[in-house]
Order: structure tokens, then C-alpha cells, then sequence
């Protein structure tokens, strides 16, 4: 009896056990899953779950960030962990019914990755890489025959999560005949239905040109809005269910894309000068433009994914470069499952779960 009242003092309190586990990475919960039936228990609870991801999403420097890529030809999707040195990068599994098909990637958010599979009759998928379950969203019913669910072309959208009502809305537009006018809808995940989104006063020829980027409850594609390749912003917030064009920080410069920096919307752009070409990175922060002190001549020939640490990672050929924000390189990794058509997404690992308020079925659940 004594023996057994010393091992139980030895043990710390269960809420002290959760204070400490909250600061851990993802990689790290899943293995102590296995120390005892309690940690089994807590590090599945919802609860925790949720807390888990809100305490590291807002911390400084998140450890469960990652960059995942997607191989086109041979569905193969790669992980590599940003806020370590990236010394190499590991698999995942994709689930099996979208591994023998051509997919890309519509958008990320909260741990959840959206895919598209290019056949047809396929839907879309809600794809969580840690914990391998998935749930398929079938398209608005339309035409069958469109050639947008299946083309690579005319099809965009984008994946958010919509914190005043706890649902997660997968959006997509697409072309509407020979007027090209674009029709907007929305599902939520909360009640399994489609909506249409309301785009009268957008640009009538408006194509995105990107897949959409998720940032503090709105998801912004970067479009093209007229026959002269004028580019816009589009912003699409979730709460209001409003789409709304943003503008450029200034004018001039090509090759403008959208990124994510730092948890905030940002953007870059190749700027000519008379003597020289230079990115500009730009960030907006309280709906305002900033420009980054960032020195990256056009001759490195680097395109931007994210900031981390003061350090810039992008892809430069078939390498995953980090160069210091004087323009100095870092360290590289050479992409595995490196092709000419290569997609790309930043998302942040976690153990969360799609709302089932209707009840799952075992493919929701399948990996």
C-alpha cells in the first residue's frame, strides 16, 4: 500500500498534463497517445482538441505548420516541416479513393485540405493528413456533362471555416456559357447543402488564376478582371457571406500572386525599374498594405510561398529554398515528387474533425 501511494504521488494532476500538452507539436500528441488510457482519452477529447489548435494558431511560431506538395502525374503528396531545418520531407497517404487519378489542390484550412479529382462523377474531398479521415462534397447539381467539373479549366474555390457558426464552407465558382459570366455558391459542411453566393456587381469576365487563400475568416483568390489582364483581389468573407474585390497596394509591376505570410494575407509582385527587376513583398494588416524590407533580386529566381522566422521559403527549379531577408540563401531541399505542374499548399497540422451533426458514414471516416 505504501509502494502504491508513492507511485500515485509521483503522478501529475490530469490538469496540469493538459497544460503541458497543449504546447506540443501534433507529431508529438499522436505518439503519447500510448502512454495511459487517461492521455488516450484527453488527447481525443474534442475539447482538447480545439484548444490544442487555437493555442498553437496563435502563438508566435506555430510547430505544426507544413507545406504539403502534390505530384499531378502520380498522385503522391509530400510533407515538409517549415519551422525546422528542411533537411528532407516525408509521405502521406492520400485516401484510396483519389489515389489513381490526376488532383489538385483548391485550398487548406484549420488542418483540412480541399481536393479535386479530375474524373468524372468524382466530388470534392475534405482531406485531414494527420488523422486520415476524409469527407466527400458532391458539386452543386448542374449540367453533368460541364466541363468544368472535370477540365482543369473553369473550375476555382476555395476552403474556409466560419467561427460565428463552427462550419466550414467549401465555395466554388465557374463559367457560365459564352458570356463567361462566373456563378458563385458555397457548401456548408454544418448542414450538408449548397447556396448560391450572390456577384451582380463583380466584373463580368473575372477569372481566378489561383486557388483561394483562408486568412482570418476571408478567402481571397487573385483574378483576372478584364480581356487586358488587369488583376484584382477577390475576397469572399465567411460570416457575411459577401464577395468583394480588394486592391492592389500600388500600381505597375507582372507576376503578381497571392501568398500567406506570417498568418496574414500577403502579396508579391516582380517589379522593372529602368536599372533593375526586384520582388516586392507586401503584407495587409488591419485591411492596410504594408511593404516588407525584403531584398530578393529577380535573378534568384524565387517564387515566394511564406515567411518564417525572418526567412522567406520558395521554390527556385525543382529545389525548396530559404534565403534571409537580405536576400542571403539559407539552406535547400531538392523536391521529391518534382514535376512541371506541381501544386502546393501551406496548411497547419491538427487533430480536429469535420461537424457531424448529420452523422457520419464510413467514407466521411475511410483513409
Amino acid at each position: 500500500m505504501k509502494h502504491e501511494a508513492e507511485a500515485e504521488a509521483k503522478v501529475l494532476p490530469l490538469e496540469l498534463v493538459e497544460k503541458i500538452l497543449l504546447w506540443l507539436p501534433v507529431k508529438s500528441l499522436i505518439q503519447f497517445r500510448c502512454v495511459s488510457k487517461k492521455w488516450l482519452s484527453l488527447i481525443l477529447d474534442s475539447r482538447f482538441v480545439k484548444l490544442h489548435y487555437d493555442t498553437a494558431d496563435a502563438a508566435p511560431t506555430n510547430k505544426n505548420t507544413r507545406l504539403l506538395y502534390l505530384s499531378s502525374e502520380v498522385p503522391e503528396a509530400r510533407c515538409v516541416d517549415l519551422e525546422a531545418p528542411i533537411r528532407g520531407d516525408y509521405a502521406l497517404q492520400l485516401p484510396l479513393c483519389c489515389r489513381h487519378f490526376c488532383l489538385s489542390i483548391l485550398g487548406s484550412s484549420r488542418g483540412f485540405i480541399l481536393l479535386r479529382i479530375h474524373v468524372y462523377g468524382a466530388p470534392l474531398l475534405l482531406w485531414n493528413p494527420v488523422t486520415g479521415s476524409y469527407r466527400s462534397v458532391p458539386y452543386p447539381v448542374l449540367d453533368p456533362d460541364a466541363s468544368c467539373w472535370t477540365g482543369s479549366d473553369n473550375l476555382w474555390g476555395g476552403l474556409g471555416y466560419d467561427e460565428s457558426s463552427d462550419d466550414y464552407l467549401v465555395v466554388v465558382g465557374w463559367g457560365n456559357g459564352h458570356e463567361w459570366r462566373p456563378q458563385w455558391e458555397y457548401f456548408s459542411v454544418r448542414t450538408n447543402s449548397w447556396k448560391t453566393i450572390e456577384c451582380g456587381h463583380l466584373p463580368p469576365h473575372l477569372v481566378t488564376v489561383e486557388s483561394a487563400l483562408f486568412c482570418n475568416g476571408v478567402l481571397y483568390w487573385l483574378a483576372v478582371k478584364d480581356m487586358e489582364v488587369n488583376f484584382v483581389i477577390v475576397a469572399f468573407d465567411l460570416a457575411r457571406k459577401h464577395l468583394s474585390l480588394v486592391s492592389f497596394p500600388t500600381s505597375g509591376g507582372s507576376g503578381r500572386l497571392l501568398n500567406l505570410f506570417a498568418g496574414c494575407l500577403g502579396l508579391y509582385y516582380l517589379n522593372f525599374t529602368e536599372d533593375h527587376q526586384k520582388f516586392e513583398i507586401w503584407v495587409m494588416k488591419e485591411l492596410s498594405w504594408t511593404k516588407l524590407n525584403v531584398v530578393l533580386p529577380y535573378a534568384h529566381g524565387i517564387h515566394p510561398l511564406c515567411l518564417t522566422k525572418g526567412e522567406l521559403v520558395g521554390i527556385k527549379n525543382n529545389e525548396l529554398v530559404k534565403v534571409s531577408d537580405k536576400g542571403v540563401s539559407v539552406e535547400s531541399l531538392r523536391i521529391s515528387c518534382c514535376d512541371y505542374n506541381l501544386k502546393m499548399v501551406m496548411f497547419t497540422q491538427s487533430l480536429l474533425s469535420l461537424p457531424d451533426e448529420f452523422g457520419c458514414t464510413g467514407e466521411e471516416q475511410g483513409k
